[in-house]
């Protein structure tokens, strides 16, 4: 198709988006990074095949940002992204997004074994972001390996591209207009402890990798007879904890956990589709072993994880663009107003928790796989949960120059009988 026939699309922003480019601050550029670690060194020629075939399912992902007069919208380019090596590609999970530059909103990289893929929130979360990494993967694989295509199996469950590109915000949210009040409220939670440290210079963020033993993470968490996301979870609070002082024990430690609302709402979409839910302790109730922790965090997780609260969480996003007094502000005012919302979201929460999951691949395409891991850019710390195979990977991303939370963390879980294999980008050794 010549470049004076092609009819260029544009798309509106999910409802979990719209907050994404207003609320980028210093090393939070809200970008998540996911990595496939090969067993053999990456081929960057078939690499780079293998996306342009996948951008023929996946066009809507090349898009750049713009700003319309009430919100962002985005804007299909008439060409994807060049398959880099790391070392001449930007920093890790840099920022994608540049006000004013008409630049893709994901980039795709390579590093010996490792294949990363980084996207801008706005274009997807982590499980629409596997997704396409998986298809990007597949490809790879069939074209190295000469596998049966045949044997692919579609991971999105045959899904057109509508249904991959629809706002399920927009689809299941349920208007209220005696409670909307009540969710926008919901975005202000009480002040939680705030994680300190002396941050990056540079801005650049920290990436610490662990790799455990699923089996063995299974054995301890029915040990303690808990589900591996309320263990993982309590074991980062344990973490957080033994950094405060007793002065500090004031504030609770309240974690961040998204939740992949396609388990509650039927939906192939591959944007973002999520909502949080905030799951507190209070430092007072340690008392220095980690049941103390693992009881209440499994409440929490009982209580907040029900299907009227998912509905609310999920209402609560789709809210803001039905919010009569913020949707007809011009974008810059509303830029500000969304960047004082994350403020005071910010200030509610101490840490995050990312759970993606396990990732199922096609058992003929598993042999030539050594693990997954994920990242996400904050502006203190942030876990992410990849499992593959008997590979669980903690994505540890900090904008701290020390990492005591990851030191304690790793520490707790080899106390449990766990072996960790860590890796890190940079030369700070603290967290063995």
């Amino acid at each position: 198709m010549s470049a004076d026939s092609y009819e260029k699309e544009w798309y509106r922003l999910d409802n979990a988006a719209k907050v994404v480019p207003s609320s980028m601050i210093g090393a939070d550029t809200r970008v998540f990074r996911l990595v496939c670690e090969l067993k053999e060194e990456v081929d960057p020629e078939l690499l780079q095949q293998a996306l342009d075939k996948v951008l023929d399912e996946y066009s809507y992902m090349n898009c750049c940002l713009r700003k319309g007069i009430f919100w962002y919208y985005m804007d299909e380019l008439e060409y994807g992204a060049e398959v880099k090596p790391e070392e001449n590609s930007e920093r890790a999970l840099h920022a994608l997004y540049v006000p004013g530059k008409r630049g893709l909103l994901y980039r795709v990289n390579y590093f010996g074994k490792r294949i990363n893929l980084e996207i801008f929130h706005v274009l997807a979360d982590g499980t629409g972001g596997f997704i396409f990494f998986q298809q990007i993967i597949n490809e790879y694989l069939i074209l190295k390996y000469n596998i049966d295509r045949n044997l692919l199996k579609d991971e999105t469950g045959g899904s057109s591209v509508e249904e991959k590109q629809e706002d399920a915000f927009s689809q299941f949210y349920e208007e209220d207009k005696q409670k909307r009040r009540n969710y926008i409220k919901e975005l202000f939670p009480v002040k939680a402890y705030q994680l300190k440290g002396m941050k990056d210079p540079n801005l650049d963020e920290h990436l610490i990798e662990g790799t455990v033993s699923v089996k063995k993470m299974i054995e301890i968490a029915h040990e303690k007879g808990v589900t591996l996301g309320v263990l993982a979870t309590s074991l980062w609070v344990e973490a957080i904890v033994k950094q405060m002082k007793r002065s500090e024990y004031k504030q609770p430690v309240v974690v961040s956990v998204p939740v992949n609302l396609r388990q509650f709402f039927h939906s192939l979409t591959t944007r973002n589709f999520f909502g949080v839910i905030n799951v507190s302790f209070d430092p007072k109730k340690y008392d220095g072993t980690l049941e103390s922790i693992l009881s209440e965090i499994k409440r929490e997780f009982s209580e907040q994880l029900t299907p009227e609260n998912v509905q609310q969480t999920m209402n609560s996003y789709a809210a803001l663009e039905h919010n009569i007094a913020l949707k007809f502000l011009p974008l810059f005012v509303k830029d500000i107003s969304l960047m004082g919302i994350k403020s005071r979201m910010d200030r509610g929460i101490t840490t995050s928790v990312s759970n993606v999951g396990k990732v199922n691949m096609n058992e003929a395409f598993v042999p030539y796989i050594e693990k997954f891991c994920s990242f996400m850019a904050c502006t203190t710390v942030f876990l992410c949960i990849s499992t593959f195979e008997d590979n669980m990977v903690f994505g540890i991303t900090s904008c701290f120059e020390k990492h005591p939370t990851a030191l304690h963390f790793f520490r707790r879980l080899r106390e449990l009988g766990a072996e960790i294999q860590i890796a890190t980008n940079d030369n700070d050794r603290e967290v063995q």
